[in-house]
């Protein structure tokens, strides 16, 4: 009985009351003002109390515009491995590995001082967070392949060898791009191009801070430790990726990481269109249209994998990779730029056109561009580090010197 005699039934009975109670004292006027007070103050208590229940086709009409639940992560869909966090006792190796950088740690020179279970310990968080590419050539096309004639479109292919190498599973997160700002990337210029010292002060945040365009006070936005980084240039994705021993993607490793070349009898591969196949499905690749309007998880829509296990090369963000804008271009056909432009690859999450989202389409960015929708991730050739157990042997350890070595060289 007790859930019945609530706040806002008391005010609703007050209503009809009051009504009653002027017309029998024969001052209508006083029991309107007072059921008007009753009715106000259960509109604020309640301010659904006034809208009349929706009907189960706006109900269903509201879902269909809003399918947000169909980009939230699966259960149980771990993060990337290299989100996570050491304790402050555990090992510098362990640290490391926390933090991503296992590559560094497989390189010849380190790997040669590192005992049996922190090489294996490397080599699995390194299988965990990054796919296997292998070697095979694939067909680079020109962005004006479909407008040539059909006797110049060999004009605008080119077959081009690739070499084995690991491809990032996921995009770099912003979870793995804070760990890079809290322990100083902005301040370690061996990080840095050069060229562009002068300008890595002016690399920071909305308050200031060194990191992303988009974050304050050095930090990531609340909410999102595990969506793609975006508001990096091409020279701070440069940084990361030396920070964790690794680089960016050339052109045609991303394209062969995505297409997936497969030699036939013909002369050149055949290739796929998108990662999961020859048709845009909107449902595995968070483009426009979705009703997302921004960034997702990099663990959500697994379904978009390519047939070698990397996620979301398609939509949610572009790709910067090492690779110069234009540079399939057939002669005649060279696309003029005020300035060099680095190439940037998948599309976005408000990408519109499919063609723009396919494994072969290339845009362009001046590389200090700090976009909304740019993002990054890292690759690692097969030989720059050594695996043990796959035939990559670990080199052992070097006598020390006779005499001491120039610190040139010794920090080399």
């Amino acid at each position: 009985m007790r859930r019945f005699l609530t706040p806002n039934c008391f005010l609703a009975a007050a209503v009809p009351l009051s009504l009653l109670l002027g017309w029998l004292l024969g001052q209508f006027s006083f029991g309107a003002i007072g059921a008007a007070g009753a009715m106000c103050a259960l509109a604020i208590r309640n301010p659904s109390w006034w809208s009349r229940p929706k009907t189960k086709a706006e109900v269903r009409k509201e879902r269909a515009a809003a399918p947000m639940e169909d980009w939230s992560p699966p259960k149980n869909t771990p993060r990337p491995p290299t989100a996570r966090r050491a304790p402050s006792d555990d090992s510098l190796v362990e640290q490391m590995i926390a933090q991503g950088r296992e590559a560094l740690l497989l390189r010849p020179q380190i790997a040669a001082n590192l005992n049996d279970s922190d090489l294996a310990a490397a080599q699995v968080a390194l299988d965990e967070a990054m796919a296997i590419v292998p070697q095979g050539i694939v067909n680079m096309r020109a962005r004006c392949y479909e407008d040539l004639e059909e006797s110049e479109k060999p004009r605008g292919e080119r077959l081009v060898q690739v070499d084995g190498y690991f491809l990032d599973r996921y995009p770099v997160t912003n979870g793995q791009f804070q760990q890079f700002v809290e322990a100083g990337g902005y301040e370690q210029m061996a990080l840095w191009d050069e060229s562009i010292w002068p300008a890595v002060l002016g690399f920071t945040d909305q308050t200031g801070q060194p990191g992303p365009r988009y974050w304050q006070n050095g930090k990531l936005p609340a909410g999102k430790e595990d969506h793609p980084v975006v508001g990096v240039c091409w020279y701070e994705a440069a940084a990361f990726a030396r920070w964790v021993g690794k680089r960016l993607p050339t052109d045609p490793e991303w394209v062969k990481a995505g297409s997936w070349p497969v030699m036939t009898d013909a002369d050149k591969p055949v290739q796929k269109k998108f990662p999961w196949g020859e048709a845009m499905d909107r449902r595995v690749a968070n483009m426009w249209g979705n009703s997302v309007n921004s960034t997702v998880s990099v663990t959500a829509s697994p379904g978009g994998a390519s047939v070698g296990g990397v996620q979301q090369l398609v939509g949610n963000t572009w790709e910067w990779t090492s690779s110069t804008f234009g540079n399939w271009e057939p002669v005649g056909r060279k696309i003029e730029t005020t300035m060099p432009l680095k190439a940037i690859r998948g599309g976005a999450y408000d990408t519109y056109f499919d063609p723009q989202a396919s494994c072969q389409f290339q845009s362009g960015e001046t590389p200090l561009a700090r976009k909304h929708n740019i993002g990054f991730r890292c690759a690692l050739g097969f030989c720059d580090v050594v695996l043990p157990g796959s035939g990559m042997d670990v080199p052992a350890p070097s006598a020390a010197p006779e005499q001491e070595q120039p610190q040139e060289e010794a920090s080399a």
